[in-house]
């Protein structure tokens, strides 16, 4: 397979959109987010779309640099961890994220609004690691 330096450059790129957008909502109380339906659809969809966008990138390049397919998301994480694509401290911050993925895109379990605003917050906060390690990824 040959590495597409050109699609995790967009990835990054849209990546960095959704933070944009997700940005808007930074300074909204958890009062705010349950009270207003297109609050909570906006941050779920936003959080859903960085989670599918970060997931893809780590699993993109595993297939195409160490021949590494996952069976799931977190393993996903896990690998990218296991080959340093991330570092522990990141893979500690994202483990999770596949599950928390699977639960916005196909509402297995009832959408607790405590747990999707906690991840909202902290998506925010680690914006910047996150970005700092993909971005070495492509470089």
């Amino acid at each position: 397979m040959i590495y597409k330096r050109n699609s995790l450059i967009k990835r990054i790129e849209k990546l960095r959109e959704y933070f944009v957008d997700l940005e808007k909502f930074r300074k909204i109380t958890y009062e705010e987010y349950i009270k207003d339906k297109r609050n909570k659809y906006t941050v779920e969809r936003l959080l859903f779309l960085i989670a599918e966008n970060i997931l893809d990138f780590l699993d993109h390049v595993l297939a195409i640099k160490y021949e590494i397919i996952s069976d799931s998301y977190e393993e996903v994480i896990e690998n990218a961890y296991k080959k340093d694509l991330i570092s522990k401290n990141l893979y500690k911050k994202i483990k999770g994220l596949g599950k928390f993925r699977n639960i916005l895109a196909h509402e297995y379990l009832e959408l607790k609004d405590e747990e999707v605003f906690k991840n909202f917050k902290k998506m925010l906060q680690i914006k910047s690691l996150l970005f700092k390690e993909l971005e070495n990824r492509i470089n």
